[in-house]
């Protein structure tokens, strides 16, 4: 069974909406790439929000994942928190396949003449 990892969501309002689908679609993929990368020790989502006061919100988000080796970072802008969430995960998600690529590779030593 895995841990769950500390994930959280930094400038928007707790009772806002937009903080459950972020929390969700990017806790979703944090859990995928969990067995793949390094030990990841925790996520945070930083959003900034531009124009709040008219009828659209601009939101410039960065999500950082920070692991026991490095951390990664994924930055995200637009009207739509909907569509940046979905960014974020897919960004995040394309871990998956530099891992497993490297994971494929055939070694020089094994190869035959």
């Amino acid at each position: 069974m895995t841990e769950k990892i500390p994930l959280f969501v930094i400038g928007l309002p707790k009772d806002e909406p937009a903080n459950e689908v972020l929390l969700s679609k990017f806790g979703d993929a944090l859990e995928k790439v969990q067995q793949v990368l390094s030990p990841i020790i925790e996520a945070k989502i930083a959003v900034e929000s531009q124009n709040s006061e008219g009828t659209r919100t601009h939101y410039d988000v960065t999500a950082t994942v920070k692991t026991s080796d490095d951390r990664l970072v994924y930055t995200e802008s637009g009207w739509d928190i909907l569509k940046i969430a979905d960014e974020l995960s897919r960004k995040l998600e394309r871990e998956l396949s530099k891992h497993y690529d490297k994971r494929q590779r055939e070694s020089i030593r094994k190869k035959e003449d």
